[in-house]
């Protein structure tokens, strides 16, 4: 193939691709955004904490990521969470996640409910801890839920042993809408999100994450929560899925399960949804 063939077959490529629709939105925004001021999701406190918890656990899982990589990372770690949504009491809102040579307990400290604002919350690293044998420290964030329970932003901050063996500062940002959606088939309630993320170093973006998550409650079945998320832009493909299950009611949310990352690309199936 001569050099003018091969500049017009990629050109033509080009075209194609740069008319091609782009990725559709979830199916909820259809026929328009949703409202965050009409369709409540009734997400109870206990559920605020616990969902702000996994994300930070993530949080985690991703700077471990970044500092080395993600075939590096790979791996299925035991999770276990709990939460009552005690305002001002950590102790009663944590999430563990063991490692071989390492763990790291996060707590969530709620303050107090505000019908018109919603809730914040503080999540913070308890002690020194890791991941797969990668030091992470002085995890902190924010997490801010609007009233109905229908948006979620949180800013975060930790530090993480990077290749040079020293640490480095990372930073990450996300927001995501929450809807509550019934199984035609079933009858089933359903809660679900989706958002984006992105991860900063010396106040760069260097990676962004697509996150979503389907939940039961365990109301008649067992409660069951799968969060997930996938690099789309970074070095190389990589998936983080947090699948846990048991108990999530208005009282309070006690689950066990996985944190498990692998090179999955975005594309790939979840299983863990069917449910």
């Amino acid at each position: 193939m001569n050099n003018k063939i091969l500049a017009t077959a990629l050109l033509i490529g080009f075209t194609v691709i740069a008319n091609a629709e782009s990725l559709p939105p979830p199916e909820i925004y259809n026929q328009g955004p949703a409202s965050p001021l009409v369709a409540s999701t009734n997400i109870s406190a206990a559920e605020r904490a616990a969902y702000a918890l996994l994300e930070g656990a993530m949080q985690m899982a991703e700077a471990r990521i970044a500092a080395t990589n993600c075939a590096l990372s790979s791996g299925t770690y035991e999770t276990f969470i709990f939460t009552d949504g005690s305002i001002k009491n950590p102790d009663y809102n944590f999430v563990v996640v063991d490692s071989p040579g390492s763990t790291f307990t996060l707590t969530a400290t709620l303050n107090p409910w505000n019908s018109f604002w919603g809730q914040t919350m503080i999540i913070n690293q308890k002690a020194s801890g890791g991941l797969n044998q990668v030091a992470l420290s002085n995890y902190w964030a924010q997490a801010s839920y609007n009233a109905k329970g229908t948006m979620m932003e949180m800013e975060s901050s930790l530090n993480v042993i990077g290749s040079s063996g020293r640490f480095s500062a990372l930073k990450g940002k996300i927001i995501k809408d929450f809807s509550l959606v019934t199984d035609s088939s079933t009858g089933l309630p359903y809660i679900f999100d989706w958002g984006v993320q992105t991860i900063s170093k010396i106040a760069s973006p260097i990676q962004h994450y697509w996150q979503r998550s389907k939940v039961s409650r365990d109301d008649g079945v067992a409660g069951h929560t799968v969060y997930v998320k996938d690099r789309i832009t970074g070095p190389t493909s990589c998936r983080i899925v947090i699948d846990t299950h048991d108990y999530n009611n208005q009282d309070f949310f006690y689950q066990t399960g996985t944190l498990t990352i692998s090179t999955s690309t975005p594309g790939t199936l979840v299983h863990e949804f069917d449910f």
